[in-house]
């Protein structure tokens, strides 16, 4: 992969956007039929930090095991009222996989065809035209005869907008100055934090007695101010663990505001000449902000159809109903009309965690949906549902 020194105007796919949706697709594109095509990759950012923490769960082997900082084979639910739950999740594995450590190997991978070319720039806006698309950039303009994948585009999720659901998080990695955690397990919600009605935890990833990631997260329309989470780890250290400020050494601080609304624009076709990807192209998980190994397996299917000389179908796997209870699902964290810690302790109470997982994943039947749904407060459902009905006439 050629860094920074364009070999030409004019490529057959485009990258507008770098992230980890366009990296992966362009190594799978590099294991493909299309590995030789020249593909210009344009991104700001030179992918050399420790931006990001990444976490998927699966019950068979994947492409990115083997980069895992962590895996862990349990888990904890602590609810609200301080109720705490083992949670089997067998087969399944739960994995931790730092950026930086997948950006090394990626750019590695695919330093190996030279036709793969970076350019770290500002991508400006994607134009089409008549024959090409064009890409305006920081650094010039740049044509794509077949298609530009656009994780560039803002997905229409509005930080400042009551009715959108966001996960938003601060997170800091501690090192502690003696051996106090726990690392067999992965504290995936402790509702004891849950002050109101907004769906707020801590998630705990342990990755030696010394060490551990604490996110605080909420569920919610209402992003607040980076030193609110800041003042919340501390006290969370402090309450659970003993930790005061003396105790630990903070290695790094991570954030972010993942979009948990559901984007309603038109099907993306693989037809298109311009496909958005990534959290543009709606591969975040709406009711969880999953997106990592969602985004490899569209990838993966995307590269195999691109292999094709007339690619036809949808971007996205359409599930009508399980994209149906994801819109309830969320309607009711934004109505609060129950506390979203006391939701999510009644599905982990009445739910065996791997049957959780399997449908977090989309991979449970319709049967079983229903079961699920059945083990969940009524009422703020049913209300929930009568607002979406409502709202859609």
């Amino acid at each position: 992969m050629r860094m920074n020194v364009p070999s030409s105007k004019t490529y057959r796919y485009i990258f507008a956007g770098g992230g980890m949706s366009a990296l992966s697709l362009v190594y799978f594109l590099s294991q493909s039929k299309r590995a030789k095509e020249p593909m210009l990759i344009i991104d700001l950012s030179s992918k050399s930090e420790n931006d990001k923490t990444w976490c998927y769960w699966s019950d068979r082997p994947e492409e990115f095991d083997d980069l895992a900082q962590k895996s862990w084979k349990n888990l904890w639910f602590h609810g609200p009222h301080g109720k705490s739950i083992a949670l089997d999740i067998a087969p399944f594995q739960y994995h931790k996989i730092r950026s930086i450590d997948w950006y090394t190997y990626i750019k590695k991978q695919l330093s190996q065809f030279p036709n793969i070319e970076f350019l770290q720039a500002e991508v400006l806006q994607i134009i089409p035209e008549e024959k090409d698309t064009k890409v305006q950039s920081s650094m010039g303009d740049f044509y794509a005869t077949d298609k530009v994948f656009d994780s560039f585009t803002a997905y229409p999720c509005e930080i400042n907008n009551p009715k959108h659901i966001k996960q938003h998080f601060l997170g800091w990695e501690i090192e502690s100055h003696f051996p106090i955690f726990k690392s067999d397990a992965v504290h995936l919600f402790d509702f004891r934090v849950a002050q109101g009605k907004e769906c707020e935890f801590m998630y705990i990833l342990p990755t030696s007695s010394k060490k551990a990631l604490f996110e605080y997260t909420f569920f919610s329309a209402h992003v607040r101010e980076a030193s609110f989470y800041r003042d919340k780890i501390k006290s969370y250290l402090q309450a659970f663990y003993g930790l005061g400020e003396e105790d630990y050494q903070i290695k790094e601080e991570e954030k972010g505001i993942i979009p948990m609304c559901l984007d309603q624009r038109a099907r993306q076709r693989i037809s298109e000449k311009i496909i958005r990807i990534g959290t543009s192209g709606g591969f975040v998980k709406a009711s969880t902000g999953y997106s990592f190994l969602r985004t490899q397996r569209i990838n993966q299917a995307l590269a195999k159809e691109l292999e094709k000389d007339h690619p036809q179908g949808l971007i996205l796997p359409q599930h009508i109903f399980k994209t149906w209870l994801d819109k309830v699902f969320l309607q009711v964290l934004l109505e609060q009309s129950k506390a979203g810690s006391e939701v999510f302790e009644a599905l982990f109470q009445k739910n065996k965690g791997s049957k959780m997982l399997r449908f977090l994943d989309e991979k449970t039947s319709f049967w079983e949906d229903l079961s699920l749904m059945a083990s969940v407060p009524t009422l703020p459902f049913m209300r929930a549902v009568y607002h979406l009905i409502i709202s859609s006439k």
